[in-house]
């Protein structure tokens, strides 16, 4: 009996043992605070976005809960042609307060242009009036063509895209933190852009 007792204690602490990256990352999402000061009550973060390329970037991106298939994402979007939430090649968005695309709700995913994010867009907000042309997996970006130029092409032509990205509460950023997200040219990858990401808490000095 003990003998029987040591192998399944064996057993125990090898499957722990392979599990347990992904089993932290599990609970450490989970009991991650939301970062409200009062009970129920979502705290935010704050988002940056730098495009380090040549062309307007175009995507969706936000705040959802994996574990709740009716969470209602908390989002904003960069359009191809609307002029109030353009992100154009070497600009960056604005963090003010009153930069309402500044903040994001908290919650256990941030996401920029991944699959979950824009199927709970669709499902759980169908009457929001968002942006069909945003609405892409990763990041699109467009070359738009200068009106002065006789000949050239009238509409934005693409010119490739950047894969979705996603950071996890508790593993990636706390509640309150900014994220600072760039957009890079990337000659080495597989694709020919690429999404950095950078974390500073709210309580850094810088």
């Amino acid at each position: 009996m003990i003998a029987r007792r040591h192998i399944v204690f064996g057993i125990v602490l090898t499957v722990a043992a392979l599990g347990a990256g992904g089993c932290f990352e599990f609970f450490a999402n989970q009991s991650a605070s939301l970062g409200g000061d009062i009970a129920g009550v979502r705290g935010n973060v704050r988002v940056l976005f730098i495009n380090n390329t040549d062309y307007r970037a175009v995507f969706t991106y936000g705040s959802y809960d994996q574990t709740d298939p009716a969470y209602g994402p908390d989002y904003e979007q960069s359009g191809l042609t609307e002029p109030d939430v353009l992100l154009e090649g070497g600009e960056s968005t604005s963090i003010t307060p009153g930069s309402s695309r500044a903040f994001i709700e908290c919650a256990r995913v941030f996401s920029v242009g991944s699959e979950d994010l824009l199927e709970l867009i669709r499902q759980n907000l169908p009457d929001d009036d968002f942006l069909e042309s945003a609405m892409v997996e990763g990041v699109e970006f467009f070359e738009i063509p200068a009106e002065d130029e006789e000949d050239s092409p009238t509409e934005p032509i693409s010119r490739g895209a950047a894969p979705p990205f996603e950071a996890l509460l508790g593993v990636d950023f706390p509640c309150n933190a900014l994220l600072i997200i760039r957009f890079e040219i990337d000659d080495f990858g597989p694709n020919p852009f690429r999404i950095d990401f950078e974390m500073i808490p709210s309580d850094s000095d810088r």
